[in-house]
């Protein structure tokens, strides 16, 4: 590249950052795209690096540099590893320091480069590992220098973080091999720097460098400290790191003076306002909170460290030092519930720091909690700090510190006064602050009443009493109107929810002994009691109302939710002792606990019949009346005797669930007709009704055929004018009615868990068995005929068949002279044939997955289910020339053939029965999938390959066996010699084989890649196939050993060509489970050996 080239470069650089216009960017992306995308062009960009002096072609080349040797870098040879790494590191020395100076954004694409480098050549040879001598150069000369070093310590120590994805075994392993050999010098580089800061050793008389430099070499010790040592790839949603696994050499840490290190560093950098370097020094002392306590060799260094910790906290809480700074704040919170967390109750009551410490951690948290407004979700851990209390606190009992209970009963109070003033806030319309309402945030809120919940359990009764108060306050203001609507709304919405968190953490709440003088509190049944009465009365009051609150409902559920439970285990309490003086039903002045239920159930009732328009009410209605009619509690009474409690059974003896299941299909249960979007409610609505109908009926038929008499009519109607011309279902008026009923039937089917309720649905489809194309169950498939375009029709209908034919937990269960198994697999075949056969001549898609893709995952679902229901001898159909399972599994084939791999990966969430159904097709209907073309046969074996590398486990599961049954196919094939003539399965064979040998070699390379790299989670699924494999294509495996044993290092050469030896040692040429076990054996030992190698 000459000058005026990478002149031109720089411009068109310069114009893909900061053009004028998007057509001049435009341009700019499409001429430096290719640069990117191509491996040969490495050398044109590292010559851009080394000349140029414009920041944007220096970000450019960098970052196109790294882009192409992490895609490419098995292509890159062994010198041009060296040449890179070695022209990095002399470029940052050279230029490091002027860049900083003149362009600091280009810096760090190009610190970024080099730690990619080390990273991805780091198990290549120790040359690659020296790291620490050629960064310790730099750490010997000018600030800047020193600066640069240590911003390549901090890259390379977070690059080497291993990761989810491609190559991650390796990347796993790079890491292991990192924190064993340079982690722990960079580590002490990274102490020493500090202390050296910290003593006045180190004076830079430039405040910016220092800063620059103090704040580098922080970031660096918390990289160091935040490493994941375990190499278990910690979930990134979290900020959590539960224990810091420091490796048990690093005895610096055990020195009590490290926290006061950084406490001292956290006050100067205060002091000298560098609110990032504070914060960093205050996420150090988090990580040192949470180390190991088996990294601490005695007791007393441990005791040592917390003591030190707390005397820091106690400092910086009594000076209110940088809590101005909501980074810091946030950071003092977690590092305050770290503590805690890692600490139990004794050991923090056993230091002396503990009353002065806990004094000023209660003064922060209540000051805090006044200022609920101030970073709302930094107040998560001091909650959480005061709930971790409270159980040690109820165990200890009078063991524990005095105040303690005193001060989580005043944090709880100030705590619900909190919520309150939120609610009023966020009822004022010209609010804008900056938090997130807990009530319109599900996850927040649950967590928020998690906490409450806890709190609450230190003094149950007073705590209750409190949130009473305020109910009845607010009733009275309402009720007056003296307060605002939005206003009283809110406040109600959060004293519901309040009240639930309480009467859901009660169970284990603390009882006052009888030595404490407020042995006159109300006993837990009262106060639930109480709690509950208010609750019903306000819900009686807001039923009457036109219009709901959305808030209000979604409060009301919780609470029942959580009364729910409390109910179960009074009804446990009634079921152990018949004569229980304290009742829930007498507090509430009801007449038994029947009636109790009967509060709950009339709720559910209401909501279904008066709040449908609301959908997310509807949706955890029907939530909780599901858990009510399938739930089975074991519940702990006082004698510690566990019992089982079906809540179903009593429900079964309430007058409004009576009334439900008679009259379900009503017009009052409004949610039934609101629209067809809440179709999947009405299959959640029949699924529970299914459950409590075969519960209370069993086996009886005519009560059965009653409570279905509303779909029956519907299904009637529907087939007879189908029977008159299959046409007239394609009216408007036909198409709710008919998806209606395949939701309802879906969710009847769902609740069919044995033989006899599912019997009882198959002849109430199929009542004309002896005549199947008479029987109301060929509706579906006439029904799909004409709606088969429209997704809103064919998707219910495909599920409800899925159901209809899938033989869970053995429902399925024919006697052996019916021909019902046949009948239910040729309707699944006829379905999918009417379906199929429309939906893969069809071009046009609006929404490809909604249209087409999820159309066809449903079908192969179903038909998978029919295949593997095991309610149909297969053999029958080509005895007695019946077309239909050879048809139905062509036109799954073709399906499957009809989904782009791309596609296949896009949604694989909607696909995955796509794997089920070939790997089904391979088990037992080879000669089928034979009848392919070669070339269609190779499409769907590249599928299964790309499965293979699946992240979902079933999927490559999935596939292992498929590849296996493949092959143990051509094996019979090639090895069935009983007659002299071919027979034409073994031809096709023959062709596939001679035609397309690469794709099953692919394979092969495939599953030995997987293997020696550890990126496969079953050795016994992959050992099944590839055994097959090695024997099929032997030559193959011969040149593809000699393969990855060139692709070593000399030495190690003959090791990997000895474990490939013994990996095929006592392995015969058979595939009989005796030889597939021992070939098991061999790999398993070979994948263990193997990774030594790197």
């Amino acid at each position: 590249m000459d000058p005026a080239q990478l002149a031109q470069l720089e411009t068109f650089c310069h114009a893909l950052y900061n053009a004028k216009s998007e057509v001049e960017r435009a341009q700019a992306h499409q001429t430096l795209l290719p640069l990117v995308q191509n491996p040969q062009c490495m050398p044109q960009l590292q010559f851009v690096l080394a000349h140029t002096s414009n920041p944007h072609a220096l970000i450019f080349s960098a970052t196109g540099l790294m882009k192409l040797i992490t895609t490419h870098w098995t292509s890159v040879s062994d010198q041009q590893k060296e040449e890179m790494r070695n022209f990095l590191f002399d470029y940052l020395a050279k230029n490091g320091p002027d860049l900083y100076r003149s362009a600091p954004s280009g810096v760090s694409p190009v610190v970024r480069l080099l730690c990619r480098v080390i990273k991805l050549a780091w198990l290549e040879g120790p040359q690659f590992q020296n790291v620490t001598e050629r960064v310790g150069q730099f750490l010997q000369s000018s600030p800047l220098h020193w600066v640069l070093g240590l911003e390549i310590y901090t890259d390379l120590t977070t690059d080497m973080q291993p990761s989810i994805g491609p190559s991650m075994s390796r990347f796993r392993r790079t890491a292991l091999s990192f924190r064993d050999t340079a982690l722990p010098p960079i580590f002490t580089i990274g102490m020493q720097t500090l202390q050296q800061v910290a003593t006045g050793q180190i004076t830079i008389g430039d405040k910016t460098e220092e800063r620059r430099l103090m704040k580098q070499v922080l970031r660096l010790c918390c990289n160091c400290l935040s490493f994941d040592f375990m190499g278990t790839i910690p979930d990134e949603t979290s900020d959590e790191q539960s224990t810091v696994m420091v490796p048990h050499s690093w005895n610096m840490l055990r020195d009590e003076g490290i926290p006061k290190l950084f406490f001292d560093l956290f006050s100067r950098s205060c002091t000298a306002q560098w609110p990032e370097c504070a914060q960093l020094c205050l996420q150090c002392l988090v990580l040192l909170a949470a180390l190991r306590r088996s990294f601490f060799q005695k007791e007393e260094d441990r005791t040592k460290l917390l003591a030190s910790m707390m005397q820091g906290t106690t400092g910086v809480l009594a000076a209110k030092m940088g809590l101005q700074d909501t980074q810091c704040y946030h950071e003092l919170c977690r590092l305050l519930g770290k503590i805690n967390a890692t600490h139990q109750l004794n050991e923090l009551c056993a230091s002396e720091q503990f009353q002065v410490w806990i004094e000023q951690v209660y003064s922060f948290s209540m000051d805090s909690l006044r200022h609920w407004e101030v970073m709302p979700n930094s107040k998560h851990y001091l909650l959480g700090f005061w709930a971790a209390m409270v159980s040690p606190v109820i165990l200890l009992q009078d063991k524990a510190p005095k105040a303690l209970e005193a001060y989580i009963q005043q944090i709880t109070l100030a705590y619900i006064e909190s919520r309150l003033f939120m609610a009023e806030a966020s009822a004022d319309p010209n609010n804008t602050a900056d938090w997130d309402d807990p009530l319109q945030d599900e996850v927040l809120r649950a967590e928020q009443l998690d906490v409450l919940s806890n709190l609450g359990r230190c003094r149950y009764q007073e705590t209750a009493q409190e949130i009473l108060k305020h109910f009845e306050e607010v009733s009275r203001l309402g009720q007056a109107g003296q307060m605002n609507q939005a206003v009283f709304e809110k406040k109600m919405t959060w004293l519901v929810y309040m009240m639930g968190a309480l009467v859901g953490g009660h169970a284990s709440a603390k009882v006052s002994p009888a030595s404490r003088a407020d042995t006159d509190a109300a006993p837990t049944h009262v106060v639930n009691g109480e709690l509950a009465g208010r609750i019903f009365r306000l819900v009686t009051v807001t039923d009457g109302q036109a219009v709901p609150s959305e808030g209000l409902e979604l409060a009301y559920l919780y609470f029942l939710e959580q009364f729910r439970k409390v109910y179960i285990g009074e009804h446990a309490k009634q079921v152990v002792q018949q004569q229980v003086s304290e009742r829930l039903a007498t507090v509430l002045g009801l007449e038994d606990e029947n009636a109790v239920l009967g509060l709950l159930i009339n709720k559910i009732g209401n909501n279904l019949q008066q709040r449908f328009s609301l959908e997310s009410v509807v949706k955890k209605t029907l939530a909780l009346f599901h858990e009510l009619a399938a739930g089975i509690n074991i519940v702990h009474t006082s004698d510690r005797s566990p019992h089982l409690i079906v809540s179903g059974r009593l429900l079964l003896k309430n007058d409004m669930v009576k009334y439900i299941l008679g009259n379900h299909a009503s017009p009052q249960f409004g949610f039934l007709t609101h629209g067809l979007s809440y179709g999947k409610y009405r299959t959640m609505y029949y699924h529970t009704l299914g459950k409590l109908l075969f519960m209370d009926i069993r086996e009886n038929k005519d009560a059965f055929e009653k409570f279905m008499e509303p779909q029956g009519h519907i299904l009637n109607t529907l087939w007879q004018q189908s029977c008159q011309n299959p046409a007239l279902l394609r009216q408007e008026s036909c198409k709710g009615p008919l998806i209606g009923l395949c939701r309802d039937l879906r969710g009847i089917g769902l609740a069919c868990a044995s033989c006899e309720p599912y019997q009882m649905l198959f002849d109430w489809l199929v009542d004309n068995p002896k005549n199947p194309a008479a029987s109301r169950v060929t509706l579906f498939s006439r029904a799909l005929d004409v709606w088969w375009d429209d997704p809103e029709v064919t998707t219910p209908l495909l599920k409800f068949m899925s159901e209809f034919v899938y033989n869970k937990a053995q429902r399925i269960s024919f006697d052996q002279s019916s021909p019902n198994g046949i009948l239910l697999f040729r309707e699944a075949s006829t379905i999918l044939i009417t379906y199929g056969t429309r939906i893969l001549q069809r071009t046009q898609f609006k929404d490809l997955y909604v249209e087409k893709y999820k159309g066809i995952g449903v079908s192969l679902d179903m038909f998978s289910h029919a295949l593997h229901g095991n309610y149909t001898n297969f053999g029958v159909f080509e005895l007695y020339s019946d077309s239909s399972l050879s048809k139905s599994m062509a036109l799954a084939l073709q399906m499957c053939l009809a989904i782009p791999l791309q596609e296949l990966n896009a949604y694989l969430k909607a696909l995955k029965p796509y794997y089920y159904f070939l790997e089904l097709a391979t088990r037992g209907h080879m000669s089928k999938v034979m009848e392919l073309e070669p070339l269609m046969l190779t499409t769907l074996l590249q599928s299964i390959e790309e499965g293979l590398l699946s992240f979902e486990t079933g999927v490559s599961m999935q596939c292992c066996a498929a590849v296996d049954n493949v092959i143990s196919y051509f094996h019979i094939q090639a090895h069935n010699k009983s007659q002299n003539r071919t027979t034409p399965e073994q031809e096709r064979v023959r062709r596939f084989l001679t035609e397309a040998p690469q794709c099953l070699q692919k394979i092969l390379h495939l599953m030995f890649q997987l293997v020696m790299t550890g990126e496969f989670s079953s050795t016994w699924s992959i050992s099944r196939p590839l055994l097959g494999l090695v024997l099929l294509h032997e030559q193959y495996f011969m040149q593809l050993k000699e393969q990855l044993v060139m692709s070593q290092i000399e030495e190690r050469r003959a090791k990997l060509r000895g474990y490939f030896d013994d990996l095929m040692s006592g392995v015969e040429n058979n595939l009989s489970t005796k030889n597939k076990d021992h070939f098991t054996r061999n790999l398993y030992n070979f994948a263990q050996v193997v990774r030594t190698l790197s």
